[in-house]
This record gives structure tokens, sequence and C-alpha cells, in this order.
């Protein structure tokens, strides 16, 4: 008797149907146009957009500077005790200004008389407080908008102004105006506290990378997923399933579609992600070296934080863990579509036995986000999830990679979460051969998990093959 697929080992033509599925997949229209154009804006648009973002609040203020006339004059009315210079406040003007001190208000208007480009400031004292007032001449290109932030700017300098007043030394008072910061920061694994702006850029990546990863993976899987269901499903309809089935097992013949589709959608996230450094790296590096104003630029101050490779906001080691638990997540999924597509003879079916997988992938992404592990990003530092969550492999591979690529989780949780993950594949993928190897050539009505349990168990039985004797 000729031996057939269902004799021959289950590794047979495992390579020829890895190689063959995979190019089918990376030459698919649909995954070419989707890794093309999502690649093309990650690297073109994105550096664009945040260049657009970094001058949108650059070109308004140049706008209203081109519009509005510029304060030269200020003519300042000082009715409190003690003499100060006000030409102090230029130390931190962004334009310096012409202070001329004045006796009275008739005097300050009579100076500014003439000068289209002149303020009165009048300085007075109430019982607890001082009081400042800026005043337009009557004939003046000074906007009442612009004399409202030079009132705004005086305000915020005039401890200067008391300090001359109180006749404190200039040593003095560069020691009471010397600014105080408070900020929260943590001990990293070097026992050095992380600086203020690391902190600012984990803030901003904290809280939207658990959010962007859990809905990257989430995307994937449904469209990888239902993918290989219809596949697995249409090859079983296939009027050529028993002449594959002469030269491939049926385990290899799963096995090998189960790993080229998993390497198809791995190879797409890296080819994404390779385009998201170089907009990021390359990309903003050539556009923000035009803007001269940088340390200004809270856009840009955000992206060079975000982008600074020494600053470890990033954890290397973590990426590449990150990127087996999407190697070995999309295995798991795969071959939880895989067996939903080997309980279907038909489309409709299909659409009934799908119901498996789209539960369990809805349900995990509910409880991932309803955990508590998104609620108060404070610092950047993501709140540690419930360790179950990370054991649970469906839940696993939507929590722990962004966790891993900030650096947030420790090497005993990564390495029990990935042992659980890797174990749950194994055995989904022999569950998923074993009902494709049961189911492959059944073309009745759709089987309810109970008889396909039942079927499993008989198969499993050793079989007599009716002889007594030779």
């Amino acid at each position: 008797m000729a031996n057939n697929g269902t004799q021959r080992s289950p590794l047979t033509g495992i390579g020829k149907v890895y190689r063959f599925t995979f190019r089918q997949t990376v030459a698919a229209k649909g995954w070419l146009l989707s890794t093309i154009i999502l690649g093309l804006l990650l690297l073109v648009a994105l550096p664009l957009i945040l260049f657009g973002l970094s001058s949108i609040g650059k070109d308004k203020d140049s706008k209203e500077d081109d519009k509005e006339k510029n304060i030269r004059l200020v003519c300042v009315v000082d009715e409190t005790e003690g003499e100060a210079d006000y030409s102090v406040l230029n130390q931190t003007a962004e334009k310096p200004y012409e202070f001329k001190s004045c006796v009275s208000m008739d005097a300050a208007i009579s100076e500014s008389v003439g000068a289209r480009d002149a303020v009165i400031l009048r300085v007075t004292k109430q019982e607890q407080s001082y009081s400042l007032t800026v005043y337009l001449p009557q004939v003046t290109d000074i906007s009442r908008s612009r004399a409202s932030s030079f009132g705004s700017f005086a305000e915020e300098q005039f401890m200067a102004i008391l300090l001359q007043k109180a006749e404190i030394t200039p040593e003095g008072a560069a020691l009471l105006s010397m600014p105080v910061n408070m900020t929260t920061a943590s001990v990293n694994d070097k026992a050095e506290v992380e600086e203020k702006q690391e902190d600012s850029a984990k803030f901003i990546i904290g809280m939207l990378m658990p959010y962007f990863m859990m809905m990257l993976i989430y995307m994937m899987v449904v469209l990888y997923g239902q993918s290989m269901a219809n596949s697995v499903m249409l090859e079983k309809t296939s009027k050529l399933m028993e002449t594959i089935l002469v030269t491939v097992h049926p385990f290899a013949l799963l096995m090998g579609k189960l790993l080229a589709i998993a390497t198809a959608a791995v190879l797409q996230i890296l080819i994404w992600l390779a385009a998201l450094a170089g907009g990021l790296f390359g990309g903003t590096a050539v556009l923000f070296g035009k803007i001269t104003d940088a340390g200004d630029n809270k856009v840009m101050t955000a992206v060079q934080q975000i982008t600074d490779i020494n600053g470890g906001i990033f954890s290397i080691p973590g990426i590449a863990v990150s990127l087996v638990f999407l190697a070995f997540g999309f295995l798991l999924y795969l071959s939880l579509s895989a067996v939903s597509g080997a309980m279907a003879s038909k489309q409709e079916d299909l659409n009934k036995t799908n119901m498996i997988f789209t539960l369990i992938l809805v349900a995990s992404l509910l409880l991932a986000m309803s955990s508590g592990m998104l609620d108060n990003i404070s610092n950047g530092q993501l709140p540690d999830s419930p360790l179950w969550l990370k054991l649970i492999p469906f839940t696993a591979i939507l929590v722990m990679p962004g966790r891993l690529v900030l650096g947030e989780e420790s090497a005993l949780n990564a390495g029990l979460s990935i042992g659980v993950l890797v174990l749950s594949v194994i055995l989904l993928m022999a569950l998923a051969a074993a009902v494709y190897k049961l189911l492959v050539l059944y073309r009745g009505e759709l089987l309810k998990p109970k008889q396909i349990i039942a079927m499993m168990k008989e198969s499993r039985k050793p079989k007599s093959d009716g002889n007594t004797g030779v």
C-alpha cells in the first residue's frame, strides 16, 4: 500500500508549507499596501505633523507681532515708599524696555505725548498689597492686549522691585529670587534618581504606550486570526485536499501555515516599528534642525526627550522580550482561530465557530482595560497590574509588551509570564493540530465540542487489524 500523508512523519513537508504560505501572505496586495502605506505615514507624515505642531505657536506669535507694535517706552509713576530701578525688569524681558521715572501722572502723560509706542505704569500701595495699573495714552499704536501682557509681566517680576525697596544686597536678592522647583522622581535599578526631563518624557510614553500596544495587537490578531480561520476552512473544502495529504502530513500542513502567518504578522510590525523609529530619530532631526528656538518649543523638547537613547526611557532588553511576546501571542491566537477553522466545513459554520475566538479576544481586552493597570498614571510609571493578568496567556500578550518596552516589569514576572505563554502555545497548537487532523476530511454538520472530544478519545484507542493470526 502506498505511504500516504497520515502515515508519514508529522513534520514531513512543514518547510514547504511554511515557505509557500509565507510567500503567498507577503505577496498579497492587502499585506503589501497596508505595510507600505502605514510605513510611509510613520516615516514621513509623523515628522511633518510634529514639525507643523511645533511651528503653529511660533507662526501665530510671529503674525501677531507683525500686526501689533511693541512697547518701547514705559513711563513709571511710583507712588510708594522706597526707590527702585525698574530697568532691572529687562533682565527677564524678551525685548528690552526704556523705563523713565516720572514724579506724577501729569508728568507721565506729558512724557508720553507724541510717543505712539509708550505706556504708563502706575504703582500704588493699598493696605496690604501693591497695585499696578497700565495706562494707554490717548494717541497710541499699542493695543490693549499688548498693554495687558506687559502688565502681567510686570506683576510677575515685581519681586525684583520690592527687593530693591527693602534695600537687600544683590547677593541676598539673588538668593531670595532663586526659583524653587518641585518634582517627584523614582530611584532606578542603579540607585540613581531619574532626572525631571526623563520623568516628563516617560509620562507621555507611559500614558500612550499601553493603549497603543493593546490596540495594535488587537487589530493584528483580528485581521490575521480571521484570515487563518478562513484559510483552514477553505482548504478543507478544496478538492485538492486528498491529493495534498498524500505528500504532506495534516500536522505539518497546519503548523506550516501557523508559523508562516505569524512570521508575516511579526515582520509587518517590525517594519512599522522601524519606520516609526526612522520618523522620530531621522526625520525629526532633519526638520527640527531648521528651528532655532528649540529650547522654547514644548513639542520639540518632548520629542527630543523621547528620542534620547541615553535617557533610559526605553528598555532595550524589554523591547527584545516584547517581540518574543508578540510572536508567541500571535501563535496563540492563530492556533485558536485554526481550531475554529478546523471545526467548520462551510462559511455558515465558520461564523459560529469564530465566536469562540472573538469572545476570548474581546474578553481579554476588556479585562486588561478594566483591571486598573491604566489608571492613575503618574510620572510615566505604570501602576503594577495584577499578577493573574500577566499569567493568563490571552491577557499577558496585551499588557506585558507595553510594560516591557518601558522597563516597568521585573525579570521574574516576565519569565513566569513568557513561560506560561510558551506552554499555552504548545498545548493550543497541539489541540489545533489534533482537531485539524481529525476533521480535515469531514464534510458533515457542525460538530459540538463534546462530540469532537469523544472523537479524539476514540481515535487514540488502539485499533485491531482484524487478523487473528498470520
